[in-house]
């Protein structure tokens, strides 16, 4: 064997010797960030659960997510924006949102790997299960839709939406403000009670019960109100600039029933996350509703409304 035969062989044999590079892995159709609400609603249970996540994968099969979560286990009251509604048709009240979602950033983190075949996106987080969706493309090589299949920790019921955008994109509250709400479809799963018996209240198709949003003078909410109830919509705080929305709705007659101004009682508090194209493009929310009982002692966890639900374009 010659020399330079020698050294070829002892090059094959080296190369043969390196771990194998990892198999680049298929993105839900070509879409690397999703922003999700996926949650536990039993109507035999009163220990449902939300949450409400941006999940980033990367070429390489791995997941990452960052969430909030809400539980009826963790009784909580609602926290402050530092957002106020002033100017937009509701009542000059400092927005309120679910415990924690104020917060510059969410607080729990998950791992793990994904895998794509065919239209099936499935998800394995480290020590946490696996979850299964169905992907569809409902503007091609702008924005995924992930539809629910089924999960391993026992989540019944979610929504989610995926592009190439940038987690720091989003749309400004001019820009929702002058969107046209009534192409956004209200889809929903809340757990809620009627005199003590849990049931779901599901719907699909129809608007949000409020459309005619205004801006508010601090250009960081709207509002807007029928003749019972004030409804804003907010950012997540007064500085975020990522993905994060929030709605704040009570009727009147309970704060006035309270000599309130402002409601401080069980009110209807609603986080979101944008659903954003890769092309920067505003097409609704994904969203959870965690309003745990705070106000009514007697009544426990029959006074909860939990959930997820979607305002979107498709």
């Amino acid at each position: 064997m010659t020399a330079f035969l020698r050294v070829l062989l002892a090059a094959a044999v080296a190369l043969a010797a390196l771990p194998a590079l990892p198999a680049a892995a298929a993105a839900p159709a070509g879409m690397y960030r999703f922003v999700v609400a996926i949650g536990g609603l039993k109507t035999t249970s009163r220990e449902n659960w939300v949450r409400l996540a941006t999940y980033s994968l990367t070429a390489d099969g791995q997941a990452y997510d960052s969430h909030f979560h809400w539980s009826q286990r963790v009784r909580v009251n609602r926290s402050y924006t530092g957002v106020r509604g002033s100017g937009c048709g509701a009542r000059d009240c400092e927005v309120q949102t679910a415990n924690g979602f104020q917060a510059t950033s969410s607080p729990k983190q998950l791992s793990g790997t994904y895998t794509l075949t065919g239209s099936v996106l499935r998800i394995t987080w480290t020590g946490n299960g696996w979850e299964e969706w169905t992907v569809s493309e409902p503007i091609p090589g702008q924005l995924a839709k992930l539809s629910y299949r089924g999960s391993s920790f026992g989540a019944t019921h979610g929504y989610g939406y995926g592009s190439n955008a940038t987690w720091s994109q989003r749309a400004s509250m001019a820009q929702i403000a002058a969107f046209d709400h009534q192409r956004l479809k209200h889809d929903y799963h809340l757990w809620k009670t009627d005199a003590g018996t849990p049931y779901l209240d599901e719907g699909a198709g129809a608007p949000f019960w409020m459309t005619g949003w205004r801006r508010c003078a601090s250009g960081r909410c709207l509002g807007g109100a029928n003749s019972a109830t004030d409804y804003y919509l907010a950012t997540a705080n007064a500085t975020s600039t990522d993905r994060r929305d929030t709605i704040w709705h009570w009727r009147r007659e309970l704060a006035d029933g309270r000599g309130e101004h402002c409601y401080t009682g069980n009110s209807h508090v609603k986080p979101m996350l944008q659903i954003i194209d890769s092309s920067g493009g505003f097409h609704g929310w994904v969203a959870v509703e965690a309003s745990l009982n705070q106000s009514s002692p007697s009544q426990g966890t029959s006074a909860d409304d939990i959930g997820v639900f979607e305002l979107s374009e498709f």
